[in-house]
């Protein structure tokens, strides 16, 4: 599965960047992307990775079975983090979740659009048939994104989730079919590539 890693991508502007799955070498500049974001960034993650040994546990702990880590690189730099996430067993094995961060400064340079693309195309290679997105409703930009890429809402739970400071919001659930992925995604590569990508 990870035979033609790492891949190089080209972003909005030309930056070019290396795509990977997560190794256990990667803790140190992991941890430092992750410190390196925004405290707001950060509120709304599901781990707190401002504790290295949450970054120890999961670089430790890597089980592609379970959850695919793919990491981008500029240089030597971790600028975008992409996670699929999926069940080996029971009634949901065909769905896959994902989870994504990239780093302030690559955003709307289409490094979001690259990972999405690279966890879809492993969604496939899985087996697997609708992926979900989850994020708290305050993450409006997040939310934008998914859309973007097809994803639609199918639930809003009210104050279901805490973020890092103890506030609850309400859980947003996004999800997509891969088969109508493809299309849309192609397409928008297309145009990032016909404007300058």
């Amino acid at each position: 599965m990870f035979k033609d890693y790492p891949k190089e991508k080209r972003l909005k502007g030309g930056t070019k960047v290396m795509l990977r799955p997560m190794e256990k070498k990667d803790e140190k500049a992991l941890y430092e992307f992750f410190n390196g974001l925004k405290p707001g960034d950060r509120l709304f993650l599901k781990d707190d990775v401002t504790d290295q040994r949450v970054i120890h546990e999961w670089v430790e702990d890597i089980d592609y079975e379970k959850i695919i880590p793919i990491l981008a690189f500029d240089g030597e730099k971790v600028i975008g983090d992409a996670t699929l996430h999926r069940s080996e067993h029971g009634w949901s094995r065909h769905v896959g979740e994902i989870r994504m961060v990239t780093a302030s400064g690559y955003r709307r340079r289409g490094l979001g659009l690259v990972l999405a693309k690279e966890i879809f195309l492993l969604a496939q290679l899985l087996g697997i048939e609708k992926v979900q997105a989850e994020m708290m409703d305050s993450q409006q930009g997040a939310i934008k994104v998914f859309e973007t890429i097809g994803f639609q809402k199918e639930a809003v739970l009210n104050d279901y989730v805490k973020d890092l400071q103890g506030r609850k919001h309400n859980l947003v659930i996004m999800t997509q079919d891969i088969s109508r992925l493809w299309e849309r995604m192609d397409k928008m590569l297309l145009d990032m590539e016909d404007h300058g990508g």
